[in-house]
């Protein structure tokens, strides 16, 4: 009797989410397909949103393991330590091992801490894990039922600052609250890889919600409640939001296996690992060869179906696919007024239309897991 190929599925981003829902036709080779995640699964699409009031917990946030277990995979609430590629093993949080055939990692993406003073400090906030978010919301809401208004600084000025800035707004304006919102950004203007124009239009609407814009300013400490600027300047924060860029998630440096720089681990066409084809990676926390992606879920959902099949293709031994990267990309900032800026390469467009089509991008894709 043949023994089943065991695949360990490492966290539950975006490409795990459709495997998992496709777990079935694995199965039917004989796998026995694991997905070990410990916490559910929070969507980057509506968190933004969910900060400004305009959605709640449960409408961001799905059970992996009914998916799995639903499509006849099994699944673990538990946090991978550590991977061994010699002796393929993961090792689990509890001291636990589990041996496997075939390993998916898809954990995403951390934000790196920008300045040392923000490791143990409560009034920082990182953008994730992105329940983060929720529990920043319930802060500042017990802060407004208490008569305080904070002052906030959010430290970033890419598609995530921006769209928590103008969230931010969004909170305190449902409270009936004018909360001083800070954006600093290092950067020149505003979403840099937008165009010109659209960052123009995202600062001059921004101004006049009343968010404070501060570009070629560099944050490197935290005094107290002041952020300290290269230039020496400071800025009052009570509350600091980081969104100052997104690296690999931590575990990818405990595997051994060649990464590049921050990005992740270094992934051929194939989507396995350039020095192990049993080790796969996909989404935020793996460096494509040739390529320098940004860390965006479109990206991570495009290459969900070349995973899947490439798991079936190691199980039957046929050759695998190849993903190619999409060179242009719809992206769309959620500003918390019922507008939404969408680009698409130089083409942008803003207004409520373009809240619209977010919306129903974003819960379709959660209701097809659900």
């Amino acid at each position: 009797m043949t023994r089943p190929t065991t695949i360990i599925l490492v966290g539950a981003g975006h490409a795990h989410l459709f495997v998992a829902s496709r777990v079935a036709s694995l199965v039917s080779l004989a796998a026995h397909v694991v997905l070990i995640e410990p916490d559910e699964f929070w969507y980057s699409g509506l968190a933004s949103g969910m900060l400004g009031g305009m959605y709640e917990p449960a409408e961001d946030r799905l059970d992996p393991r009914t998916l799995i277990e639903a499509h006849g995979g099994e699944f673990l609430r538990e946090r991978v330590e550590s991977v061994d590629t010699d002796g393929r093993r993961v090792r689990l949080a509890d001291g636990t091992e589990l041996a496997y055939d075939l390993l998916s990692i898809n954990v995403g993406s951390q934000v790196p801490a920008s300045f040392s003073e923000t490791t143990d400090d409560p009034d920082v906030w990182r953008v994730k894990p992105i329940s983060n978010l929720w529990k920043l919301r319930e802060r500042l809401e017990a802060k407004f039922e208490a008569g305080q208004t904070p002052r906030v600084t959010v430290v970033g000025g890419g598609s995530t600052g921006v769209e928590l800035a103008a969230n931010l707004l969004a909170l305190a304006a449902s409270h009936r609250i004018t909360m001083p919102v800070t954006l600093v950004t290092s950067t020149d203007r505003l979403v840099p890889q937008a165009p010109p124009r659209a960052s123009r239009t995202l600062h001059q609407r921004l101004s006049r919600r009343g968010l404070t814009i501060r570009t070629h300013t560099r944050i490197v400490r935290r005094e107290g409640q002041t952020l300290i600027a290269q230039d020496g300047s400071r800025i009052e924060a009570e509350t600091v939001v980081l969104a100052t860029g997104l690296e690999a998630h931590a575990l990818v440096y405990r595997t051994g296996l060649p990464l590049r720089c921050r990005d992740g681990l270094r992934v051929t066409a194939k989507l396995h690992s350039i020095a192990d084809t049993r080790v796969f990676a996909t989404g935020d926390c793996a460096a494509l060869e040739g390529h320098n992606l940004p860390k965006l879920g479109v990206f991570g959902m495009r290459q969900s179906a070349y995973l899947h099949a490439n798991l079936l293709s190691s199980i039957a031994g046929r050759p695998m696919m190849e993903y190619k990267p999409q060179k242009q990309y719809l992206a769309i900032l959620n500003l918390g007024d019922g507008t939404a800026l969408a680009t698409w390469g130089p083409f942008w467009w803003n207004g409520r239309v373009s809240m619209w089509l977010k919306d129903r991008i974003d819960r379709r894709f959660l209701d097809t897991y659900r």
